[in-house]
């Protein structure tokens, strides 16, 4: 397969990943977000909204599809910034099309 038309990946995104660390001293876990590649192009594409139930009740959470080019390094709990409002979302599911793109669901982290 190809790689996407380089026109149709429209925003920037960074893409962070949790680290776990320990306190010094102690065993407790602190994690910390590194950030893997900056200035990605992708595209977004809603997915819908998902109902989430929880002690507040019920809160939506918007899903989004997001597309990019290989290289990228894109895994499952990576939190994936857009740069142009800054809007943060978390993968929960990356599918790789034989090398031409890679396609992953995305949540809105709130």
């Amino acid at each position: 397969m190809r790689p996407l038309p380089e026109r149709l990946l429209a925003d920037l995104v960074t893409i962070r990943r949790p680290v776990q660390t320990a306190v010094a001293g102690s065993k407790r876990p602190v994690f910390e977000r590194q950030v893997v590649a900056q200035g990605v192009k992708a595209r977004f594409n809603p997915a819908g909204t998902n109902m989430s139930r929880n002690v507040l009740g019920q809160t939506p959470k918007r899903s989004m599809r997001i597309f990019v080019n290989p290289p990228v390094d894109l895994r499952e709990n990576d939190e994936v910034v857009r740069e142009s409002d800054g809007e943060v979302f978390v993968v929960t599911e990356v599918k790789d099309f034989f090398g031409g793109h890679l396609e992953a669901v995305l949540e809105e982290r709130k």
